[in-house]
């Protein structure tokens, strides 16, 4: 910050009415609105639901009382018929079981006798209207009514009187002569009740044959006296038989003993719920009315309270997202509205951003108080996002830090290209309560695809850049690299993991069995490290191998392997374990003192641990490499030569160095055949490694073409997913104790 003469341009301190436009960006809230969308509506829709669901209860419990009253005259009137049907029926039984009556119908035939007992009786009495004596095919041999005589088939009086005969005959084979039956039936002048039985008398005499039989029948018509009779003894409206089936009424239909319709029943039903639904219901709006009133009273009182706490949150809101003293948007404000931008359909947009310093603002604040500085402040800001145009968010994210950001893809090109733009803004003064100052300005850049949940590391990778550009002396812009600074992050990381996971027993092997081919049987295993990172999850051998080695970590993880490994497999005679070792632990002078003290620590052959060695120490020290495999041997260690067919693999090294062994790798020996320029090339370094006196072992196998043909080519041992995968050394222990057979399945 360096104040200049009061001759120097100058831009003048913007006016209290640039802060308000940029403060007025923010949304408006309406608390009526909300207040009606989310609580007033609601609530009317409760309470109109539950007023609803009041009356809609009242009015099929009303529904329900009239159901019961109607069923109740249904039942009254359906009994009432079958109490008349019963005793005519009864009756009719009396009757026919009667001495006089056999003697006059069988013994002396004696129709006068008829006319005089049964034909008066249909006259006068109320019991019967109709009497009437037949065969058993329905011929009449009497038959007289209230109206006079009657003659011929009973059938052409009454319906169903055949369906009667037969079901009597029926009734008379199962029950014997005192079978009776007796229905509803239509005659010409309505329905009747009929009844029938066989005139047998009751003295002993023999079953009269059914050639011979007399059938007594008795009827009784339905009338409205009789409905009357019904409706005043169980206290129902008056019915009427009506077979139009009067609409609005009660009806009970009659049927005969076919099944066909005779006739009606109507009345007019009480309806008792009718009246008390009524009288229910204006209760209940009365009642709803009141609570009503209330409601609207608690909801005017609700809203006045929030329409107050609506002011109270939208001030809160402007004062989490805007800067006082600017009007710009904050860091939250800036963040928020970036994820708004994010497209619904996508994961990620690219974003870049520019952070602005403001180099000297403290001073100014040091030496002519916070107000010149807050006006400082937000002159710069008026200047630029004048520069800016508006192509661009503008946001205050620190003290003396302004943020330009722009998402999509031509946001790297277009904020790179404001921001130096801002840059040129330093070469002018700024007129301040009459101090005429000039700042120095310094932009960090950082762009890259966001998420939602990244934009803040985004917004970070920028002021670590400005950070830079202000280590660097200022007045220039930055681009955020983020290659070493994360590297080394990482690294540092990732080392005080391995240390915390050696300590907290994390690393553990697991063991990938070495088939003798011509036995199917494990004569080996080769260890492989594996970590279960807690928290972390599992990390491959490729990730955290080489920061163990540049970290000097690789021989207290590679002593791990070696004593955990021998320590395992000690205990399975005649299994020989393989052990990777890397460069860095071959340089150990001290590698071949340790590994004999742990094998003879768990007093375990020597001839039983196999170290894989693979070229790249081979080719950085030679000589070295030369001078530490031989003490290795010299103690009874085998050596193998890992990986043989990547990289600089040479057959020279079978002969300049002394390996027991050389490990074919996956890539030499995949797919051989189908490729006869590999295949050749497979078997001439076999044929030459044989002559060397050299073991070989094919690694990575995973088709049984590919073992067959190696096979053919005088491999014997083999390594790879065909045979078995690498597993826990319980998982192998049981491989280990069981069957030659039940092994090669397992495997």
């Amino acid at each position: 910050m360096t104040p200049l003469p009061q001759a120097a341009k100058s831009s003048p301190a913007p006016a209290s009415g640039a802060r308000s436009a940029r403060l007025g960006g923010s949304p408006r809230r309406h608390p009526l609105r909300t207040f009606l969308l989310w609580v007033a509506a609601p609530a009317a829709a409760v309470f109109a639901g539950v007023c609803s669901l009041v009356f809609l209860i009242m009015y099929l419990m009303s529904a329900e009382m009239n159901d019961i009253d109607a069923d109740r005259g249904r039942k009254a009137i359906a009994a009432a018929i079958e109490s008349l049907v019963v005793a005519l029926g009864e009756g009719t039984a009396d009757e026919a079981t009667w001495t006089e009556a056999y003697v006059n119908t069988y013994i002396t035939p004696n129709p006068a006798w008829l006319d005089s007992v049964w034909g008066a009786t249909a006259r006068i009495s109320e019991s019967y209207d109709t009497v009437v004596l037949t065969d058993t095919e329905g011929a009449i041999v009497f038959g007289e009514t209230s109206r006079g005589p009657i003659a011929g088939n009973l059938a052409d009086y009454f319906s169903s009187a055949a369906t009667m005969l037969t079901e009597l005959d029926q009734s008379i084979n199962s029950l014997g002569d005192d079978a009776t039956v007796s229905h509803l039936v239509r005659r010409d002048d309505g329905a009747a009740a009929l009844a029938a039985a066989v005139v047998h008398g009751n003295t002993g005499q023999a079953s009269v044959p059914r050639s011979e039989r007399r059938i007594l029948w008795f009827a009784k018509q339905l009338n409205d006296a009789m409905l009357s009779s019904v409706a005043a003894r169980f206290q129902l409206p008056l019915p009427r038989f009506n077979r139009a089936h009067e609409p609005g009424a009660d009806t009970m239909v009659l049927h005969d003993a076919d099944g066909t319709e005779i006739t009606a029943i109507s009345w007019q039903p009480r309806r008792p719920g009718d009246p008390a639904f009524a009288h229910s219901a204006g209760v209940a709006a009365i009642i709803m009315l009141i609570i009503g009133v209330l409601v609207t009273a608690v909801l005017v009182a609700f809203f006045s309270s929030i329409k107050s706490r609506a002011e109270s949150d939208e001030r809160d809101w402007h004062n989490a997202r805007y800067d006082p003293i600017t009007g710009l948007p904050n860091s939250f404000a800036l963040e928020e509205s970036l994820r708004n931008m994010m497209p619904r359909k996508r994961r990620e947009m690219p974003l870049a951003a520019a952070q602005i310093g403001i180099d000297g603002f403290f001073d100014v604040i040091a030496s002519y108080g916070r107000e010149a500085g807050d006006r400082l402040m937000d002159a710069l800001a008026d200047q630029i996002e004048a520069a800016t145009s508006g192509h661009a968010l503008l946001a205050r994210t620190g003290a003396a830090e302004i943020t330009l950001a722009r998402a999509g893809d031509d946001g790297a090109d277009l904020v790179r290209g404001l921001a130096m733009r801002v840059l040129g803004l330093a070469s002018q003064a700024i007129n301040v309560d009459n101090l005429t100052l000039k700042v120095g300005l310094s932009v960090g850049f950082a762009d890259a695809p966001v998420t939602r949940e990244t934009i803040g590391d985004l917004m970070r990778r920028a002021e670590t850049a400005l950070a830079r550009a202000r280590e660097t002396g200022g007045h220039h812009l930055v681009e955020y690299d983020p290659g070493i600074e994360d590297e080394r992050r990482r690294r540092l990381e990732l080392q005080a993991d391995i240390r915390r996971g050696l300590n907290a027993d994390e690393f553990e092997l697991e063991y990938q069995p070495i088939i003798d081919f011509a036995t199917q049987s494990i004569i080996g295993v080769e260890a492989l490290m594996r970590w279960n990172r807690r928290p972390g999850g599992p990390m491959g051998p490729g990730e955290f191998i080489p920061v163990a080695e540049k970290s000097g970590l690789i021989d207290d993880l590679g002593m791990f392997a070696l004593r955990r490994a021998i320590e395992e497999i000690g205990p399975f005679e005649d299994i020989k374990v393989s052990v990777n070792v890397s460069a860095a632990q071959l340089r150990n002078p001290n590698l071949g003192t340790a590994i004999s003290a742990v094998l003879d620590e768990w007093g375990m052959p020597a001839e039983r641990l196999q170290l894989e060695v693979t070229e790249s120490f081979l080719i950085a020290q030679p000589e070295r490499a030369k001078r530490v495999m031989e003490e290795l041997r010299a103690r009874g260690i085998l050596l193998a030569l890992d990986d043989f067919g990547t990289g600089y693999s040479s057959i020279g090294y079978l002969r300049q160095f002394a390996f027991d062994r050389v490990k074919l790798d996956r890539s030499l020996v995949a797919e051989i055949d189908q490729n006869a320029a590999q295949s050749a090339l497979v078997e001439a370094t076999m044929i030459y490694a044989f002559a060397m006196g050299l073991a070989i072992t094919a690694e990575g196998v995973e088709r049984r073409e590919e073992a067959a043909l190696l096979s053919r080519y005088g491999c014997r041992e083999f390594q790879g997913y065909l045979f078995a995968r690498p597993m826990p050394v319980g998982q192998l222990a049981r491989l280990l104790s069981a069957p030659p057979d039940e092994a090669r399945k397992a495997g």
